[in-house]
C-alpha cells in the first residue's frame, strides 16, 4: 500500500513515445517506473528525478519537488505530460495506471 503522504495531489498523465499514457499519482510510481520501465534518455534531469523521488520517500525533499523533477525528466526524454498542451490534442491508445 502507497503511503498517502506520497501520493500526489494531482496525477501526472505522460504520454510515452509509443504513444500510450500512463497515470503516476505517487512517489513510488514514478519510481518504479524510473528504475524499471524508463528505456529511453537517461540525462541529467533523468538522474535528478530518480535522486529527488529517493530522497522524497525518505522524508528528506517534499513530494511536489519529486513529481516537478519527473515532469522535467519526461520532457527532456521528448515525453509530453499533461501539463503540455498537445497531450490533449493527441490520440492516445488509452492510458493505464502502473502498479502500485
Amino acid at each position: 500500500m502507497v503511503n498517502p503522504e506520497l501520493v500526489w495531489m494531482t496525477s501526472v498523465t505522460v504520454q510515452m513515445k509509443d504513444g500510450t499514457r500512463q497515470v503516476f499519482a505517487s512517489v513510488n510510481d514514478v519510481l518504479d517506473f524510473l528504475e524499471g520501465d524508463w528505456n529511453i534518455y537517461r540525462g541529467r534531469k533523468y538522474n535528478r528525478a530518480v535522486q529527488t523521488c529517493r530522497r522524497a520517500l525518505n522524508r528528506m525533499t517534499p513530494v511536489a519537488l519529486a513529481r516537478e523533477a519527473f515532469i522535467d525528466a519526461c520532457r527532456d526524454a521528448g515525453m509530453l505530460t499533461a501539463a503540455d498542451e498537445q497531450l490533449g490534442t493527441t490520440t492516445g491508445a488509452g492510458g493505464h495506471h502502473s502498479p502500485a
